[in-house]
């Protein structure tokens, strides 16, 4: 008669960090590539979203791209968020001085204003 042999369980703490860890890595490389791929400064005649402080008002907003001698192509999700162009290429400082925290590629900001939106329509009021 043959008894059968009882395996040890492996030490689930230290196998499932071990199996976790690709997963964390590749979680990790996203969330830091990703959102610097969407980050651009602006080109001559090219669209651009401009990220300004929360709590910044659209007037705000507008009056410093207008000081910039940019051309407001259509408002953002959210007051702080505004969608130019710009006759010259503008460099890191200069939008710093206009205020602007971030500056994104507008299908990126389109989009994630679009999630938004569509998001609140299911939302109740």
């Amino acid at each position: 008669m043959r008894v059968p042999v009882r395996q040890q369980a492996p030490d689930a703490a230290a196998g499932g960090l071990r199996a976790l860890l690709p997963a964390l890595v590749l979680l990790l490389v996203s969330l830091l590539v990703m959102p610097a791929l969407a980050v651009r400064l602006p080109s001559a005649g090219q669209e651009v979203a401009l990220v300004f402080p929360p709590g910044t008002s659209s007037d705000a907003a507008i009056g410093a791209v207008a000081s910039a001698d940019g051309l407001l192509v259509r408002p953002g999700g959210f007051d702080n968020l505004m969608i130019a162009r710009f006759p010259h290429a503008l460099g890191w400082l200069a939008l710093w001085r206009l205020g602007v925290v971030v500056a994104l590629d507008p299908a990126v900001a389109g989009a994630c204003a679009a999630f938004l939106q569509s998001s609140s329509k299911g939302a109740p009021s």
